[in-house]
Formats: C-alpha cells, structure tokens, sequence
C-alpha cells in the first residue's frame, strides 16, 4: 500500500518533537492544531528536527581508497559501507530502510508542516510567520539538493525535463503515490523556494544553524554550479560573500595549542549541515574516511597545512591499519558525536572556488587565480611560498578544481562534482577503480551507478518510483 512507504519515509516526527518540551498541539495524522506561531518557532530552533543532510556518498566518491586488507577483513559484511563503497546495484534489501534518505525527507516532512500551516497560526505577527516559514523553505531546498544529486540522474540541460529524479513531496501528507519527479522539476523547486524564502531573512543568522539570505545566495550558487549554469553560480556566490567572507587562518591551530572551532561555531560555516551516518564503529567508521592517493597526492605535503593539520595516519586512532585519514572531526572539542561534526552545508571557501571556477571558465584567468591564492594564503604558513599562476584559462580551471577536490574534502560534493564534471571538455571524470577483498570494481564516467539505487523496501511498497537503469 502507498500509505506504508509515505509513513516509512516520514515517520518520527512526533518523536522528533519530543526533544523540545515545548512544543504541543500535535493532532491526528501528523498536523498541527494551527493555534500558537510560537510553537512553529520551537520547531525551527530545535536542531534535530533540520540538521541531517546525506553523507554516504563520499565513500562511493574517488576521494575515498580503503586498501589496507586487514581493515577490509573487519568491516562487517551487514555493513553499508561495502556496498557504497562499491557501487553495488543494491545496497538496501527489501527488509532494510534506507536510513539517510528517511532522515532527509523526514527533514522536508517537518519544513512542509511549518510551510503549510504556519500562516495560519495564531498570536504571532505576520512578520514573525513569514520568517519562520522562509526558514522551512531553506532547509527544505537543501534537501532536495543533496537528494537529486544522490538518488537522481545528473543534472543535464539537454534531458532534464525529462530524467528521473527523486519524489518531490511538497505537502505534509502521510499517504499516497510517489512517482518521481524530474530532474528539472526538483531543481525548479528547489530555486522557488530559495527565491520564494530570500526576503524574509536576515542577512546573516545570529547562529549558522538558521538559514539566511547568505545562505540562499550560496545554496542558489551551490544548486546552479551543479546545473552548469556559470553565469547565475558565479553571481550567486559573489553575493554570499559580500555577507559572509570570514576564512579561518590554519596556521592559528597547527600544534593543536587551539581547538578548531566546532560545526557551528565555525566562521567559515554559511548553513550548518550534518550527516545521518550510522557505520559501525566498530568495524569501520565512517567519520574515518581512508583517503585516497589521487586526493593526498594533489598536496603540498610539506607545506600544505590541510594535509598537515586535516589528514592524519591512522595509526593515531590507535589501530594498526595502514592509510591516511580525514581527521578533522578529531580536532574539535565538541559534544556532538564525531560524524556530526563534518560540516556538509555550504560554506566560505566554496563560494571562493565556486567563484574563482566561474571566473576560470569565462577565460578570466587573472580574477580566478587572485581568489584562489587569497584563499591558499589561508592554508599555508607565511614564509612559504603558496601562490599560483596560470597562463591559460584551462590551466587556472585545472588549478581550481585541483583546490577544490583538497579544500572540500569530505564534505560530500567530491561525488556531485564526478557526476557534473562527466563531459567536461577539458577536465573529464575519470574511470575509478578499487579492489576490495580480493574483488576489483570499475565505476566508468556517466555509468548508471552514480546515481545511488533505491531501497527495495520502498519499491515494493512503491513501484511507481521505479529503478534509474
């Protein structure tokens, strides 16, 4: 029955609501007795309701290689990770909930109640409604950000309107059909609701927990890069960073004398996101992501204080496996468990190299190169010598997305920018290989497998979703 699936991608928001202990007139089937605007506002400012955001696919991404055989030998063969990490058909079986997607759309479910009703509340000034229903329109456009570029195909100009993309769920419904929305359908809403949300925001929040027109500027740039679409990308992130441009200076925290400012409290952090991650720890974490050649191999290891300071040995997690990691989640001193502290939301630097890419790509070579050594200046030690030149506009291209790859490393758009960069004329997604347990897998450019599959759970209860083939 549709009913089970919509329920199954929904469930726990009374639950989820249980940690505010404010928060009251919950009614049948999920709505809101439309009474106190307060209450809407104790939802909004109750993180667990709107933090999650998707985080598997950087173990499909090329930034991840885990090639030491006896960590493969420990990884649980239940585990997720063996099947993300190679590009398996299925990953959910059909008594499996997809656990990441449930937290997203349980997300997007949330933002439809406040969306539908808050308007309507009482004892709350109309200025009041419209803000915390602009909120609800932020934070659902990011997650259908992340859902498209996961579970959708690629975002193509030429068959947009009519490739698959993910349910499109815009009501707060608990039952009913969920066909797929198209690609460019998603996208179109995703844009409504920035554009639709942007007025009744503050320029900067008071915490990056809380949406804002900085951070409608840069999900607009982050949304529009992935579209291919340079010219609204580049003056997107031109706008976000005339509000928000802080850049934190690694050299302040080398030697760990300071502790690296926390998810959110990081001046660099636009909109704060979290993952939904539930690796086994005991086996393999996935805050831990084993880093691959192709990624350490593009720093400056010497000099570069982001391999320095965010990459580490394993061995000082106290194993014995071989590799480098991302360590940054090990540097906080935060309350939140580890996973929690990757930051995934849109940030500073990636509007720099949004940017600086644009510049590059319009055969500005001097603009784009002047952004990326201003951030560089940021992530080198002083007396080192960190600048870049480039004679072409292809060079200063190559040079960005080279700083991009180290810059947002595990943070979830590596897997987005193979996906977009599959055709690109001068630097084309690569053929990925890994061997995992005796096993060798290939992922080719544009093969089907860069669009994760969805659950069986959900198509049998659901077929008209259908499989990306």
């Amino acid at each position: 029955m549709n009913k089970n699936i919509l329920l199954s991608l929904v469930v726990g928001l009374s639950c989820s609501l249980s940690a505010c202990s404010d928060w009251v007139d919950i009614k049948t089937k999920g709505k809101l007795i439309p009474e106190e605007t307060v209450n809407y506002r104790y939802l909004m400012n109750n993180t667990e309701n709107f933090k999650y955001t998707l985080a598997y696919h950087d173990v499909a991404s090329d930034d991840i290689n885990m090639s030491d055989e006896t960590q493969q030998n420990a990884v649980y063969e239940t585990d997720k990770f063996i099947p993300i990490y190679t590009w398996a058909d299925e990953i959910y079986s059909q008594s499996e909930n997809d656990q990441e997607m449930n937290a997203v759309y349980q997300v997007i479910y949330n933002c439809n109640v406040v969306i539908d009703e808050v308007m309507g509340s009482k004892n709350g000034t109309q200025a009041e409604k419209l803000s915390i229903r602009a909120e609800a329109l932020v934070h659902r456009a990011d997650a259908y950000l992340a859902l498209v570029n996961v579970y959708g195909k690629p975002y193509n100009t030429a068959t947009a309107a009519t490739d698959q993309g993910v349910p499109l769920l815009t009501t707060p419904r608990v039952e009913g059909s969920l066909p797929r929305a198209s690609v460019e359908r998603v996208y179109e809403q995703i844009i409504s609701d920035l554009n639709d949300a942007f007025e009744y925001l503050p320029d900067v929040p008071q915490f990056n927990f809380y949406p804002s027109k900085c951070a409608v500027y840069a999900l607009k740039a982050r949304a529009y890069l992935l579209m291919g679409n340079y010219t609204e990308a580049k003056a997107n992130a031109v706008e976000a960073l005339k509000l928000q441009s802080g850049l934190e200076n690694l050299n302040l925290y080398i030697g760990d004398a300071v502790t690296y400012p926390e998810n959110l409290k990081d001046k660099e952090v636009i909109l704060a996101k979290m993952p939904r991650t539930t690796f086994s720890l005991t086996s393999y974490s996935a805050v831990d992501l084993v880093l691959s050649d192709g990624l350490l191999n593009l720093f400056d290891r010497d000099y570069d204080l982001r391999y320095l300071y965010f990459t580490r040995p394993m061995s000082e997690l106290g194993v014995e496996y071989t590799g480098r990691i991302y360590f940054k989640n090990h540097l906080y001193n935060s309350s939140y468990p580890k996973y929690e502290s990757r930051s995934m939301g849109p940030s500073v630097p990636e509007m720099m190299l949004i940017e600086a890419e644009c510049w590059a790509r319009e055969g500005k070579t001097t603009e784009a190169m002047n952004i990326l050594n201003t951030l560089r200046e940021y992530r080198f030690s002083p007396d080192e010598y960190y600048t870049l030149s480039a004679a072409t506009a292809t060079e200063a291209l190559g040079h960005v997305l080279q700083e991009r790859r180290k810059e947002l490393m595990c943070r979830g758009l590596r897997w987005m920018d193979q996906r977009r960069l599959t055709n690109d004329p001068d630097f084309p997604t690569q053929t990925v290989t890994r061997v995992f347990k005796g096993t060798t897998y290939t992922l080719q450019p544009g093969a089907v497998r860069y669009t994760f599959p969805m659950g069986e759970l959900y198509l049998e209860e659901n077929p008209e979703i259908g499989q990306i083939e």
